[in-house]
């Protein structure tokens, strides 16, 4: 949650000197950055479809059986939702270890926490000031000293005032104006 505070220009302004002079960084080149956000977004998103859909298969009641099938399995999903060709032989799985460290069906998780984070930011922290103490102490109060207590959706629910929504996720990435 905490990197939708550095895409906010008051903080990047914060953030942004020289090590040595502490010279801030130009205003050009901030706003450069920051309508530079989106760059690429897409393909982050369709990879991050992909792990996730990939994770689900290999986790269903009919996972691949084979290293064969494994293989098949990604040659197939890769392009389809990526649209990125996978090369002859590359099978990612060697590499993702988030398959072996008890996520079991669960790596969706990552895209529905910046869901989740986008709607917090946008709907209390943006609207009310990103620097808004009361805010700061709602959102621990509501949401992070509960923790796992109860179902996340009634804290959220109580934090937001309504019930989460994935508008502002949508608009954090470019999809929605």
């Amino acid at each position: 949650m905490l990197e939708n505070w550095c895409w906010q220009k008051s903080i990047l302004e914060r953030l942004s000197k020289h090590y040595q002079t502490g010279e801030q960084l130009p205003v050009a080149m901030l706003n450069d950055m920051i309508q530079a956000k989106h760059v690429n977004v897409a393909f982050g998103s369709l990879r991050q479809i992909y792990l996730s859909r990939l994770d689900l298969e290999i986790h269903s009641s009919h996972p691949p059986k084979s290293a064969e099938e494994l293989q098949s399995l990604v040659d197939k999903l890769r392009p389809a939702i990526t649209l990125v060709e996978n090369p002859p032989g590359n099978n990612m799985l060697r590499t993702f270890g988030h398959l072996m460290n008890q996520y079991s069906a669960s790596y969706y998780g990552y895209m529905w926490a910046e869901v989740l984070s986008a709607d917090i930011f946008a709907s209390r922290f943006e609207k009310e000031g990103v620097m808004n103490s009361k805010v700061g102490m709602d959102y621990r109060k509501m949401v992070l000293a509960p923790g796992g207590t109860h179902n996340i959706t009634d804290h959220l629910t109580k934090f937001l005032g309504r019930p989460p929504s994935n508008e502002a996720f949508l608009k954090s990435r470019g999809i929605l104006k």
